[in-house]
């Protein structure tokens, strides 16, 4: 109803809608974060009282909750994943996701966890669930677009063989993880070391900071490494490379986003779903390609001529594509990422000004 409201008035008034799209927009961000903060204050402190959203969210409530929440969502969706990798498919990529959410939770809280056995147990599991689960991905992704764009019937079939033997090592890595209630452990074990380290020597003081201002602090050291990381090659490998650096940057900042609540984070946030977004179907293109020359090369002499056209013609349409890219990288988010990192410093400054002006004490008269 709200939807359909708003763009009625849309269609009346474009000037007066817009504006109220916005403001909407950013109320419901605002609301996002409150609640998600709330949820994370109590499940970082693990205990049964409600806590007030006024109460300030340190980095180790932070980091238990978070966690703890994506630790609960990983192994939901391997059980998917493992049950209904026919008919869902997408179970696969919700996998990949939560796992590359939690090694940049290891990367933000590593601080507080040090040499942990179970941070390091985790970290070890999820990149081999990364690796092992990315030719299937590809596979999905290859066989998904594979109906719409006509590909030969045999070369389906090879794919979908090849889908039906990747699934064994991730079963076997399941069972690693799962078995014997090892990830529930772990997560438990994660929780205790952070508790601890709010009362240790050099993670005391870093475990008992605001979550808010930490987190903008943290923002705004990825922002300047995105902006020095924009490539200056116009190659697939090269994008391909800036592509991953995003993709973790992002999830860094979705868990930053979630702690502050900053409308520039939110923003960059966006920046960085568009370009992976962008790179992401240049790189889909690049493995369909990859793996039709493979699959052509087992065809019979008489069509290899017209594959070798064809792999001539894709390989033009790449090399486009990232020409493309690779100016719209440097013109338009090089400078859209310099204005978010100039706003995000001065909000950040004027936020620090105010929490100093208040905790000095007030003149007598």
């Amino acid at each position: 109803m709200l939807q359909t409201t708003i763009r009625l008035a849309f269609m009346s008034r474009q000037t007066s809608a817009a504006s109220a799209g916005k403001v909407a927009a950013k109320a419901a961000v605002a609301r996002r974060s409150a609640a998600r903060s709330a949820s994370l204050q109590t499940a970082g402190d693990g205990a049964s009282r409600q806590l007030s959203p006024a109460v300030p969210l340190t980095v180790s409530q932070a980091a238990r909750g978070l966690l703890k929440q994506e630790l609960k969502l990983l192994q939901r969706q391997l059980s998917k994943c493992m049950n209904r990798w026919r008919k869902r498919p997408d179970h696969l990529h919700q996998v990949r996701i939560s796992a590359r959410r939690l090694q940049q939770q290891l990367v933000l809280f590593g601080p507080l966890l040090g040499k942990d056995r179970s941070a390091g147990w985790l970290r070890k599991r999820l990149k081999e669930l990364l690796q092992a689960s990315s030719r299937a991905r590809d596979l999905d992704v290859l066989l998904h677009q594979s109906s719409a764009k006509q590909t030969p019937a045999t070369i389906i079939r090879r794919w979908q063989q090849q889908r039906r033997r990747l699934q064994k090592p991730l079963q076997r890595l399941h069972h690693r993880m799962t078995g014997e209630d090892a990830l529930t452990q772990h997560r438990r074990a994660l929780q205790k070391a952070i508790r601890q380290a709010s009362s240790r020597g050099r993670q005391k003081t870093l475990a008992n900071a605001q979550a808010a201002g930490w987190a903008v602090d943290q923002t705004i050291v990825r922002l300047t490494e995105l902006q020095t990381a924009i490539p200056a090659s116009s190659s697939a490998k090269a994008l391909h490379r800036f592509r991953l650096l995003v993709k973790q940057h992002r999830y860094q900042a979705e868990l930053l986003l979630q702690l502050s609540g900053n409308p520039v984070t939110d923003r960059l946030v966006n920046c960085l779903l568009q370009v992976q977004k962008q790179l992401g179907r240049l790189q889909d293109s690049v493995v369909a390609a990859r793996s039709l020359k493979k699959a052509e090369r087992q065809q019979k002499k008489s069509s290899r001529k017209a594959a070798a056209e064809a792999d001539r013609v894709r390989k033009a349409k790449i090399d486009a594509e990232c020409t493309r890219l690779l100016t719209w990288l440097q013109d338009k988010v090089g400078a859209q990422l310099q204005t978010l990192s100039r706003r995000l410093h001065k909000s950040h400054k004027q936020t620090t000004t105010q929490i100093q002006s208040k905790q000095k004490p007030g003149k007598r008269e």
